[in-house]
């Protein structure tokens, strides 16, 4: 009774455990491909329980989710030969599992593939685009053409690319210092230029002031020429007049005036006493002496 008990019980695990083996299930998020003897033999896309023949099939499942690849900032060279660093991101999904499956077998090498086909065709792209260009214009106009090229490429592999993301684009260390002494350079060379251009406004405007002030020193000496002939004639007009009415005294006043701008405490005179200088004097001193 014993060894039929023991015996009974081993045909039930048996049982059970060629049952576990005979089902499997599909998630909403898997697909599942049925191998008999390593090979595919069908796909399952519909989420539920279903049976297979242990032993002879096994079932790999694949993600129908998005998946992503990404990388750490790569060197590329642009069309001048020049490299750029650029770090991408990825986003694919499996579309035909079968193929996938056939082709790539596991996420592993998908990712290493997808990797090599994006690295492929974005280093083509930037290498028909100047440094400039890459860094300053629109990712967009890098990423469609590398997205288009890289899903011909996926098709054969059961795998779509559903977008590509330029994450960063620098200049290695060494590039980047050179750029920052180009920089540099230009910076110093336009500040000279407007230094330049700074001191030859200034000379200009220093001559058009030096010309302003010496036109203007001409004109005052005109004006004052002028004011001072007008004086000198109106002057003459008032003695001429002065002399008209009265000669004898016009001729003592003026010899007043020459005598007061020409005898003071400090001069000497020599004269001849009969020096028409002594008219009024010789006059002066007659009359005392009557």
């Amino acid at each position: 009774m014993k060894n039929r008990a023991w015996s009974l019980i081993i045909v039930v695990l048996a049982l059970l455990l060629l049952a576990s083996a005979s089902f499997y299930s599909v998630r909403m998020t898997q697909t599942a491909v049925v191998l008999q003897f390593g090979k595919a033999v069908r796909v399952v896309e519909t989420p539920g329980l279903y049976m297979k023949w242990p032993l002879m099939q096994n079932v790999a499942f694949i993600d129908k989710r998005l998946s992503s690849y990404s990388t750490q900032p790569e060197s590329f060279l642009t069309a001048e030969k020049k490299p750029v660093l650029i770090n991408f991101f990825a986003e694919w999904q499996v579309v035909n599992p079968l193929v996938f499956y056939t082709r790539l077998h596991n996420d592993v090498s998908a990712q290493s593939r997808i990797g090599d086909i994006v690295r492929s065709s974005l280093r083509g792209k930037v290498g028909k685009m100047t440094l400039e260009s890459v860094i300053q214009g629109n990712r967009k106009e890098i990423v469609d053409p590398v997205l288009v090229e890289a899903n011909q490429r996926l098709q054969s592999l059961g795998v779509r690319l559903v977008d590509v993301h330029i994450l960063q684009v620098g200049l290695p260390p060494e590039v980047l210092q050179a750029v920052y002494k180009r920089m540099e350079a230009e910076r110093k060379q336009e500040a000279n230029a407007y230094r330049s251009q700074g001191a030859a406004d200034a000379a200009k405007i220093h001559a058009s002031a030096d010309k302003e002030k010496t036109q203007i020193m001409a004109d005052a000496y005109r004006q004052q020429e002028e004011l001072k002939g007008q004086g000198d004639a109106e002057a003459a007009s008032i003695y001429g007049a002065a002399y008209g009415k009265d000669p004898a005294f016009f001729s003592f006043y003026r010899s007043l005036e020459v005598y007061r701008h020409s005898l003071g405490d400090k001069d000497i005179l020599v004269l001849s006493p009969d020096s028409p200088f002594f008219k009024y004097f010789r006059h002066s001193l007659g009359s005392t002496g009557k």
